[in-house]
């Protein structure tokens, strides 16, 4: 009998000290999983330019026209991230770490542990942390464990639920700045631009493009554009345009349109047109003209025209004449209206975009027929007034005839 309870007096010291053990343990555990890493990515494709070549707001306040201008280079629309900016600064969460992350691709630490320390200063965790990772990487160790002190610690609340113990409580999840996949070459192929070696800078934006940033494709068929690559930049921005970047579709149709394609440039425009760009209802009307689709030629000269396009105008009243065959006039070739030069960020300030060429060749058109309408009107009125000489000549004359007579 004692010997029996000399036992159980064993197995219960024996049971004691494994609680222990296995207790501070999970305590072990708990404080080592207070901060995780996350590998969950932080999205800065909000700040995409698209196919736009941008040029410098001077409306902007928060970036100047140096930062601004560094953006525009590396296919970053500014206005976006002014606005961002703004919101981070007012304690976003979201703003301030996908700009912390897009600053850090760009490498420029200063603006990253900038926008970090409106995160540090709500007592963001995922700002916390990635600051002090940033100032140990520079050799600030003293600062770094100051901020890493601040991190929460996650508590364990243990309760009897139905008999049993249940714990709540977890770690504090963390995105860490990444450099991202790629990056590198496209830094490069940044640079490689801003040498003027454009060959050499599309082989690096594929490399980055295949190693997952896909918006160097706008890049490379920029490039191509500007080099009158005209295959190979339809290709990559056709790329773009499936991937939702709605300039891209504009880009295409109007390169498709000028090389003669007007019936596969079409869709294109279609799009582009639905996305804002009203312009374009006056080539797409052409583009159904030429293809003897009368209707609805028609139908978009009228859309065109009531878009405020006088051309549009007079070509429908021409086709809407009776007895007219529907037909394409002969094209005139008339004096081309100036055009706006546009900036790229070849810096090619001589380069007129293919709207422009597009729509000058519309209105080239338009402006030889009306021409053609200024000339009848002028025949018109000089043989009225030729007819009207005549009559007074007569009369004057039969006037002196009769004062003769006399």
């Amino acid at each position: 009998m004692k010997m029996r309870k000399k036992m159980t007096f064993l197995l219960i010291i024996l049971a004691l000290g494994t609680m222990t053990v296995s207790c501070k343990k999970k305590a072990r555990n708990n404080k080592s999983a207070q901060t995780q890493i996350s590998n969950k990515p932080i999205n800065t494709d909000i700040f995409n330019l698209g196919a736009k070549q941008a040029q410098g707001n001077p409306n902007i306040q928060n970036l100047t026209p140096e930062e601004q201008q560094k953006l525009i280079d590396n296919q970053i629309d500014p206005a976006k991230v002014s606005e961002a900016l703004t919101k981070a600064q007012n304690g976003d969460k979201e703003s301030i770490m996908s700009l912390a992350q897009l600053y850090y691709n760009l490498k420029d630490n200063n603006k990253v542990k900038q926008i970090l320390q409106y995160g540090v200063d709500k007592g963001y965790p995922e700002a916390i942390y990635n600051l002090a990772v940033i100032l140990k990487q520079e050799g600030n160790t003293e600062q770094a464990n100051k901020l890493m002190a601040q991190l929460p610690r996650t508590e364990r609340v243990v309760r009897r639920q139905g008999g049993r113990v249940v714990s709540s409580g977890g770690p504090v999840m963390i995105r860490q700045l990444r450099m991202r996949l790629g990056a590198e070459e496209y830094n490069r192929a940044v640079d490689l631009v801003r040498a003027k070696k454009y060959d050499e800078a599309k082989k690096y934006f594929e490399k980055a493009y295949n190693a997952g940033i896909k918006e160097a494709d706008v890049r490379i068929a920029l490039i191509n554009k500007e080099q009158k690559n005209t295959d190979e930049s339809v290709k990559w921005f056709q790329k773009a345009a499936n991937r939702g970047v709605k300039e891209a579709n504009f880009e295409v149709g109007a390169m498709l349109y000028d090389s003669g394609k007007q019936e596969e440039a079409r869709p294109y425009l279609l799009k582009a047109y639905k996305a804002g760009n009203k312009s374009l209802a006056m080539p797409i009307a052409m583009s159904y003209h030429n293809q003897k689709d009368t209707a609805e030629a028609v139908k978009w000269y009228k859309i065109a025209a009531q878009n405020g396009d006088k051309n549009a105008k007079a070509t429908l009243e021409r086709l809407e004449r009776p007895n007219s065959s529907g037909e394409n006039s002969s094209t005139t070739k008339g004096e081309e209206g100036k055009s706006r030069n546009s900036t790229t960020f070849l810096g090619n300030q001589n380069s007129k975009s293919l709207t422009e060429s597009t729509l000058n060749s519309v209105k080239s058109k338009g402006k030889a027929e009306e021409e053609k309408k200024i000339e009848e009107k002028k025949d018109t009125s000089e043989k009225h007034n030729n007819e009207k000489k005549e009559v007074n000549i007569d009369e004057i004359m039969n006037s002196k005839a009769k004062e003769y007579s006399k």
